[in-house]
């Protein structure tokens, strides 16, 4: 198999790693409409054994997903330096994605600190907080809007490195992305209208 298809598959496995990760993250964040729950399910995630295992998890994924996807472009940059003439009907051009991909990684590292700065028993209590500005929950819907962009083009694409082409599947990453939006949405709007 040629390099940059191992490459390819790669940085499609990172993906499916973080998107797991995601849906997981989402489900959790769901007990969010019962504080006992909530503040239950994060002591159990905040023991250092889970948390840290999680994370080094994660970033190892991210990492390798955006090393991948920067040389990955720079191949296809030197392989094709003229654009071609007929584009597809979705193309988008690359200082766009380039500047999507550059938010959504401030995004995660924004969001990653805000809740490493959480501690002690009431998380719940500090998440509302945290989403009682309106300025937070406008960054955070932002967020989950670009990550949205992210998942509903990539997703097909890493179905179809791995083989799957059909437009069933299509449908299926187009309805798992507006479910782990939607669900991630959840716990910033509760908060945010359970104080006004």
């Amino acid at each position: 198999m040629a390099l940059l298809q191992v490459k390819k598959r790669l940085m499609a496995l990172a993906g499916m790693v973080l998107t797991v990760y995601l849906l997981l993250h989402m489900l959790s964040n769901l007990s969010f409409i019962s504080p006992q729950a909530f503040n239950d399910f994060y002591q159990f995630y905040n023991q250092p054994l889970i948390r840290w295992l999680l994370w080094l998890l994660v970033s190892a994924a991210i990492l390798v997903h955006v090393i991948v996807a920067i040389q990955i472009r720079l191949h296809n940059g030197k392989a094709r330096p003229v654009a071609y003439r007929h584009r597809q009907h979705h193309w988008i051009p690359a200082w766009v994605v380039s500047t999507v991909i550059t938010l959504i990684l401030l995004f995660i590292v924004l969001h990653m600190a805000q809740m490493w700065s959480f501690g002690g028993a009431d998380i719940y209590r500090q998440t509302q907080q945290l989403f009682t500005s309106g300025w937070q929950l406008f960054i955070y819907l932002a967020g989950l809007i670009l990550m949205a962009l992210h998942l509903w083009h990539s997703l097909p694409n890493v179905l179809q490195t791995l083989g799957k082409t059909s437009k069933q599947y299509l449908w299926f990453s187009t309805a798992l992305v507006a479910l782990l939006i939607a669900g991630f949405a959840v716990v910033p709007v509760l908060a945010y209208w359970s104080v006004q």
